[in-house]
């Protein structure tokens, strides 16, 4: 089973793709003899950003130089700027408090600014505050700030920066252990990646992937995506990213009873990596990772000393998920190698871990109680009073009209507690809905621009080959004497030539068709609708109203040809149908499909709330992409009507 301890929402906001280079002496003595003023600050501030993951302490001088000019000068950018990155350093070394503090600092300072620079900068600070909630297990207020920076970066015009939102939800809800929204998530940044074609997203997709499968114990799926990511991050010199790939290819081999070997090799890698970039938080969880293999492999030993210094690790950084799992095993490796009393004396410990995160976990329901039951003493003590202060006569009815009073604020508090409750979970699906739309845009121009790179492929590549084959077999024709036999065979062969030639060109026209890309959206689907009636597998009339003044974008276009396109599909393979109408109306203020059969038609309600109909959930998340209105009607052996209106 596997036992990885997820707590995301560290990589993209400390080890940039910036933070890479070694300290150079030599560029410091030149930013050091410029004169101090925001030229001076800015330098010093980028630099450190790009040392601070191999030289930290140099970087951090670097910044509270920053930082001291920025002060005298009256520069708060600059200054907002170095506190910023503090932070980041300190938040990965695991000093919260200190991270906290030079976050709230760097807030004040450019709260008010509307400027492009603060705007962005602001953008960086919310993820960074989702981050310490996400550090602190404060799950609802950290995807509600990490959707407010991605919900930021689009409004720019910077949807793909939101990628690192949606990274740090999916660590959310791996370390929640949900493995089908972690999944969801990853798989979303893993889109917008792909969409935004930067090589520093899609290697980080590919760790929070891997991470993802590892929770759901895909590991040889996982194993397919650390081997790519590592070959990346050495090409992309990015020693971080691979010591997370080699700890998840150790993850693999731990799996595998004869895999030890080769899982202590790459946990090893990984914990040389970490170790030299100063990163004890990923630190701590390869040595747990290689106590583990080594307990397996019987190497009680080793296990021993690995498991002693993650455990001396997380106690310092007060993870307790990791000490949970070391003690468990050191009390294990310790019985193994026939220790007792240091079995026994683990194993204790253990249990007190155990019950601190059981305590954690139910500590908000305690905070509640002891609240609710301070409140109740209060209360009470102020009744005793007014009840000695009353005379008796009015005791009896005091004490009936408090209590009355305090029934009906219990019941007002609770209801408004509720209600605010209710509004808040709202707002946070209102967020992510909000937020996956953003993802599916991605998805869906990633998938078109990979077909429109297919289709090309296929065209001007193997068809050209194709035809080349065909050209060359019809000159030898002429210079061979053959057989009868020969003949007919040579000619069977053409024939087979010529129809694969066919079936690629038709391959690449469905995957992008040219005529789309040249002529607009009106020719292509009277293109796809005439292609459909050659085939004699259904009749189509296709019908355009005000197309010849139609302004439509190319992803609306593209949008709208494939879902008449998987209706058509959906009526050939499942409606038994003889004809159809596709059509299509205009006006500068939206566009109206309609698509209608004559076929057997089905039961709406049965068939469109099913999750596994891969067709019809097509259909809806491109027509959701373009905001449009779907209308289905049918009813069995009376045909199926289908209305659809986009917003242009």
């Amino acid at each position: 089973m596997n036992r990885m301890i997820v707590i995301a929402g560290l990589l993209f906001l400390s080890v940039t793709s910036r933070g890479q280079r070694q300290y150079d002496q030599a560029m410091v003595d030149q930013i050091y003899q410029m004169p101090d003023d925001t030229g001076k600050v800015n330098r010093l501030n980028d630099y450190a950003m790009q040392i601070q993951a191999a030289s930290p302490r140099q970087a951090l001088v670097l910044l509270q130089e920053a930082g001291a000019i920025s002060r005298r000068l009256k520069y708060e950018y600059g200054e907002a700027l170095s506190y910023s990155l503090l932070s980041g350093m300190y938040f990965y070394k695991m000093k919260l408090d200190s991270s906290r503090l030079l976050l709230e600092n760097a807030f004040s300072l450019i709260a008010d600014k509307t400027d492009d620079p603060s705007r962005q900068l602001h953008t960086s600070l919310l993820l960074r505050k989702a981050s310490l909630f996400h550090q602190q297990q404060n799950s609802d207020s950290a995807i509600d700030y990490y959707l407010q920076a991605a919900k930021a970066y689009a409004d720019r015009g910077q949807a793909e920066k939101g990628i690192v939102a949606f990274y740090n939800i999916a660590g959310i809800y791996s370390y929640l252990k949900d493995t089908a929204k972690a999944l969801s998530y990853a798989r979303q940044t893993r889109g917008i990646a792909i969409a935004s074609k930067d090589s520093v997203y899609l290697l980080r997709s590919l760790i929070v992937l891997g991470d993802a499968l590892a929770l759901a114990e895909k590991f040889d799926s996982m194993q397919i995506i650390a081997q790519a990511g590592m070959q990346e991050a050495i090409t992309m010199r990015m020693p971080f990213a691979a010591g997370k790939f080699h700890a998840l290819t150790g993850q693999y081999y731990a799996q595998q009873t004869r895999g030890h070997d080769s899982a202590i090799y790459h946990y090893q890698a990984a914990l040389d990596t970490f170790s030299r970039y100063n990163i004890p938080f990923d630190k701590a969880l390869v040595l747990q990772y290689l106590g583990n293999v080594l307990l397996k492999a019987k190497d009680y030993h080793r296990a021993i000393q690995y498991l002693q210094e993650a455990t001396a690790l997380a106690r310092e950084l007060d993870l307790n998920q990791v000490l949970y799992y070391t003690l468990q095993d050191l009390a294990g490796a310790y019985e193994k190698s026939g220790n007792f009393p240091e079995a026994y004396r683990h194993l204790n410990e253990f249990i007190v871990v155990n019950d601190t995160l059981e305590q954690r976990n139910n500590r908000k329901t305690v905070m509640e109680l002891e609240a609710r039951y301070q409140t109740q003493k209060k209360e009470a003590r102020l009744a005793v009073q007014q009840k000695d202060i009353q005379e008796k006569k009015f005791t009896i009815w005091f004490l009936l009209a408090g209590l009355v009073t305090l029934s009906i604020i219990s019941y007002l508090l609770y209801r408004n507690d509720q209600h605010k409750h209710k509004i808040q979970l709202h707002r946070i699906n209102e967020l992510e809905n909000q937020k996956m739309l953003m993802a599916t845009e991605a998805v869906i121009k990633g998938e078109e621009q990979e077909r429109t790179r297919l289709a090309k492929d296929l065209h001007d590549g193997l068809g050209g080959m194709l035809s080349g084959i065909k050209y060359s077999f019809q000159a030898m024709k002429g210079n061979l004497i053959m057989t009868p036999e020969n003949q007919q065979a040579f000619e069977r062969s053409m024939d087979m030539l010529d129809s694969s030639i066919k079936e690629m060109r038709r391959v690449a026209h469905n995957m992008m068709p040219e005529a789309l890309v040249k002529f607009g959206l009106d020719v292509a689907l009277k293109d796809f609708c005439n292609d459909i009636n050659e085939s004699r597998v259904l009749k189509v009339n296709y019908l355009s109203n005000r197309f010849n003044d139609a302004a439509i974008d190319q992803t609306t276009a593209i949008t709208v040809y494939r879902v008449v396109q998987e209706l058509v599909n959906n009526t050939i393979k499942h409606a038994g149908a003889t004809s159809a109408i596709v059509q299509v109306d205009y006006t500068p203020e939206k566009l109206t499909l309609t698509v209608e059969d004559n076929g057997k038609g089905f039961d709406t309600s049965s068939v469109l709330q099913q999750p596994g109909g891969i067709g019809w959930n097509n259909i809806q998340s491109r027509v959701d992409f373009l905001k449009g209105r779907l209308d289905v009607k049918s009813d069995k052996n009376t045909g199926t009507s289908v209305l659809i209106e986009f917003k242009i």
